[in-house]
């Protein structure tokens, strides 16, 4: 499992630990915003070498 699987996880936990809405809603968005990044597609950059 990769390390943004996991802290989504993680964030996933505090919110329903949370008992503050706005804490529960930004621990919903933080998970959201790894699992994003983690199954996120992966795009070359341009002109860079990659390592051996």
């Amino acid at each position: 499992m990769s390390y943004l699987v996991r802290r989504a996880e993680q964030q996933l936990e505090l919110a329903q630990r949370a008992d503050h809405e706005q804490v529960v809603s930004a621990h919903y968005e933080l998970a959201n915003l790894y699992l994003e990044r983690a199954y996120a597609p992966v795009v070359p950059v341009e002109g860079a070498q990659q390592a051996a």
